[in-house]
């Protein structure tokens, strides 16, 4: 199941929840793969020592179940700055260790695409800036108070 090439057209751009922002560049139908998000494949305790190192400016490890993650932060693509939102219009397959990008609904052209990060309940909460009306208020809760 190779994607070498990307279907759909992705523009980065500043986006209002975060940062850069990976943005559809021409309308994308419901269910329709988009990207892959790419980077170099490390075991979980790779992925843990990266994430707390403070020398580094940002986190782009995408779990790829509970033993591996892929570190987008230097080898990544522009998945990597596919935004977190509570009500996100993309989901995401893991797939022998390779995440897959899809449309959740219709993608009008120029739209932010989003998905849940779907972080543990555990640890350090992380507030959320989606701006969903149906947002958690924290990236990490489902926003019952846990």
């Amino acid at each position: 199941m190779a994607h070498a090439e990307i279907p759909y057209r992705v523009v980065l751009k500043i986006s209002p929840i975060h940062g850069k922002g990976c943005y559809a560049g021409e309308p994308i139908p419901a269910g329709a793969f988009i990207i892959e998000y790419s980077g170099e494949l490390i075991a979980a305790e790779e992925a843990y020592r990266r994430e707390a190192d403070p020398e580094r400016t940002g986190i782009y490890t995408f779990w790829a179940g509970d033993d591996w993650a892929i570190d987008g932060y230097r080898e990544g693509n522009d998945a990597r700055f596919i935004n977190h939102s509570c009500t996100p219009n993309c989901d995401y397959r893991i797939a022998d260790r390779r995440v897959l990008i899809h449309a959740a609904q219709d993608i009008a052209e120029g739209e932010e695409l989003t998905i849940d990060y779907s972080f543990s309940p555990e640890g350090e909460r992380i507030s959320c800036c989606c701006g969903s009306p149906d947002c958690r208020g924290q990236i990490n809760s489902a926003g019952d108070g846990d």
